[in-house]
């Protein structure tokens, strides 16, 4: 049973390997990191047009600038590595890194990289370039801040949840009614900035 598609989004605690692979300090108090333990990709595409299939994405990094009185001054740029991905079966997760969807190989990495950032009412719109399988497309999130507090320093959330189409990036594997077009994407990045 052929399944699925894509994508599409550290610091645990003090002393841990993540940790200590992180670099120490942020450049500026408006930088921040993913805290890939406390970060998730998770994706929904429709399979045989009758169910929802989920799966994920284990590791996400990157680094976020955001002034909140400033925020057009800001960028995001996130990089995901294909055989990260997670469908709950090793099968599948080889052909999703294989040359009929993300072609692993050649293009190891999802990498999103903001062109703008701008406040829409309480949310964000963070526009930029999404570049997978060896394609790139524009595209615009709406990013909702969820939270902040403290945690080994501070730390902050943000949550986007977008659609694309797969075959805007040369995904056309299992078109014939086996896997949907659209895929739901959802991202929850958890940001820190070490002291």
């Amino acid at each position: 049973m052929k399944t699925l598609l894509l994508l599409p989004l550290s610091f645990a605690l003090l002393g841990s390997p993540a940790l200590r692979s992180v670099p120490s300090a942020p450049l500026g108090e408006h930088d921040w990191q993913v805290d890939p333990v406390h970060s998730s990709v998770v994706f929904k595409v429709k399979h045989a047009s009758a169910s929802w299939f989920k799966g994920s994405f284990d590791k996400i990094e990157g680094t976020v600038t955001l002034d909140p009185s400033k925020p057009e001054a800001g960028s995001v740029q996130l990089t995901i590595p294909v055989d990260s991905v997670d469908s709950n079966d090793a099968k599948r997760d080889a052909h999703l890194e294989g040359p009929d969807f993300f072609n692993g190989k050649e293009n190891p990495e999802i990498t999103f990289r903001s062109t703008k950032v701008a406040k829409a009412g309480a949310m964000l719109e963070v526009t930029g370039t999404l570049a997978m399988a060896g394609q790139e497309q524009p595209i615009t999130l709406k990013v909702e801040k969820v939270g902040e507090g403290e945690f080994y320093g501070k730390r902050v959330g943000y949550s986007t949840t977008f659609t694309i189409k797969r075959s805007d990036f040369g995904m056309t594997y299992g078109e014939d009614k086996v896997l949907g077009d659209e895929v739901t994407l959802m991202i929850d990045l958890e940001l820190i900035q070490p002291k």
